[in-house]
C-alpha cells in the first residue's frame, strides 16, 4: 500500500488536516547537559542523560524504561517515568547533588571561622 505523500509547507505556514504535525518544543528542560528532564505528556517526564552512572542509577528503578539511546556521537540514553514533574525535578536534583555537601558546607564555614581566628 503506498502512502499519501507528506506535505510540507514554507517556514512560518501550518499543515492543516490530519497532516498536521504538533512539534513538542516548548517544553521546559530541567537539569545539565549530564542529566536532565522534560514533561512528554500529563503524568509523563523523560530523563536524558550523558553519564553511565546516571543510566545505571535511572534503569534501576522500576517504573523507568529506556526508550531512546546513541549508537554514535558519544553516550546517550533517555528514560521515560510515569511522574510528576514536580517529583522528576526533585529526583534530578538529588542525582546532582554533590554527596554530603551539608557536612562540606560546615567544614568549610568551620575552618574559614579557624583560619580567621589564627
Amino acid at each position: 500500500m503506498i502512502s499519501p505523500p507528506v506535505k510540507r509547507s514554507a517556514p512560518g505556514r501550518e499543515i492543516t488536516g490530519a497532516a498536521k504535525l504538533r512539534l513538542t518544543l516548548s517544553y521546559q528542560a530541567f537539569g545539565t547537559s549530564q542529566l536532565c528532564v522534560w514533561r512528554e505528556a500529563p503524568g509523563v517526564c523523560r530523563l536524558q542523560t550523558r553519564n553511565p552512572a546516571f543510566a545505571r542509577k535511572l534503569s534501576q528503578r522500576s517504573k523507568a524504561c529506556l526508550v531512546a539511546y546513541s549508537v554514535s556521537g558519544g553516550y546517550l540514553r533517555v528514560f521515560e517515568e510515569r511522574i510528576q514533574p514536580w517529583r522528576a525535578k526533585s529526583l534530578v536534583k538529588r542525582y546532582l547533588a554533590p554527596a554530603n555537601v551539608t557536612f562540606f558546607r560546615a567544614l568549610r564555614r568551620r575552618m574559614r571561622r579557624n583560619h580567621a581566628n589564627g
